[in-house]
């Protein structure tokens, strides 16, 4: 018998979509309730019913969204919340499935897990999480650690990104309008200082090549200021933010991630669903899905040089460079929504009375 399922959470919207659509495309979800700040940019998630709580005021936002979960909870075709922040909105979601005894999920995709519970409080937040019916990763590394903070192996599983193939469409190389692409929030532990040096090291040897910066965050105006020192500004085009980043990903060869931490970014996962090659640190769970040498290249946390290396290997050695593509083209049909919403399979099923 198909029930509703309630998901409290903010992402953004191309993030929000691509976790939420594998769920409601479930034959079992008769309804997904979706209680956020505003609806998801193209409105195209089927059987979603939106609980809007808009609002300048975090904490006021905060307590509405708590009470909604509650109210949501005690519906009797609800069996269950979703999660995909669990700071805080997967907090507000325990609390309305638990006064409801209704099943929880937690879905940590990167920063949740690294920072605020490894980092800052864990000791506060891990006797909750560990309560939860099901709990979702990016990859088989950050599983591994959850086991070693008193997870069980039954209670983790690891649930891959997807993207809309259709909107992340294969992209001609030849048609580039840039060498290389960063994708993300501009701060400390994207490191996109350690590639703004690496790229004034490519510009000695390949003058026409082009870099480009989409995304803002609280390191915007430093790095614009960095690239002007390093008299490298006329190579690198910031974008800012944007909601179109199909449309910037479509126009690069290669996608960089100097992170000295992650989950596993899906910017990655639309990336190399249009083709580009990834260059990345070895860090959280993107060794599962690249390896190096094979569909993408790695370079230590904060080894300009390293970096430097890698990109000139495939700017120089157009072989290895359609190698490595037609590599990261033999993934791209692991990653649709379809792929997704058979992981759900077994524990929606569970649900069923």
């Amino acid at each position: 018998m198909p029930f509703e399922i309630v998901c409290c959470l903010a992402l953004g919207d191309v993030n929000a979509r691509s976790h939420l659509l594998p769920i409601a495309q479930h034959p079992l979800v008769s309804r997904l309730w979706i209680v956020r700040h505003q609806k998801i940019a193209g409105d195209d998630i089927p059987k979603a019913q939106y609980v809007l709580v808009p609002g300048r005021f975090k904490i006021w936002r905060f307590i509405r969204m708590v009470a909604i979960c509650l109210w949501l909870g005690r519906k009797k075709n609800v069996r269950a919340f979703v999660s995909f922040n669990p700071m805080p909105y997967g907090l507000f979601s325990f609390l309305g499935a638990r006064l409801w005894r209704k099943a929880v999920h937690f879905g940590f995709i990167g920063s949740d897990w690294n920072i605020k519970v490894k980092e800052k409080w864990g000791r506060f937040l891990l006797p909750i999480f560990r309560k939860a019916d099901l709990v979702t990763i990016s990859g088989q590394v950050l599983r591994q650690e959850m086991l070693q903070y008193g997870f069980k192996s039954d209670q983790v599983l690891v649930l891959p990104h997807s993207t809309d193939l259709e909107q992340f469409s294969v992209m001609d190389p030849q048609e580039s309008r840039y060498e290389c692409i960063f994708v993300g929030r501009l701060a400390e532990l994207k490191r996109v200082d350690i590639i703004l040096q690496a790229w004034e090291q490519i510009l000695i040897t390949h003058p026409y090549a082009r870099f480009c910066v989409v995304g803002d965050g609280p390191l915007e105006t430093k790095l614009h200021h960095q690239a002007e020192q390093l008299d490298i500004a006329n190579a690198v085009d910031f974008t800012g933010y944007t909601k179109d980043v199909a449309a910037y990903i479509k126009t690069a060869k290669m996608i960089i991630i100097a992170s000295r931490c992650e989950g596993f970014p899906l910017v990655l996962v639309e990336a190399m669903c249009c083709g580009l090659v990834p260059i990345s640190t070895p860090v959280g769970s993107i060794p599962d899905i690249i390896t190096d040498g094979h569909n993408g290249l790695f370079f230590p946390i904060n080894d300009v040089t390293a970096l430097t290396e890698n990109i000139r290997k495939l700017l120089e050695n157009p072989e290895l460079y359609q190698q490595l593509r037609n590599n990261v083209l033999d993934l791209r049909s692991s990653f649709s929504h379809e792929r997704t919403t058979a992981v759900w399979d077994t524990w929606l099923k569970s649900l069923v009375i």
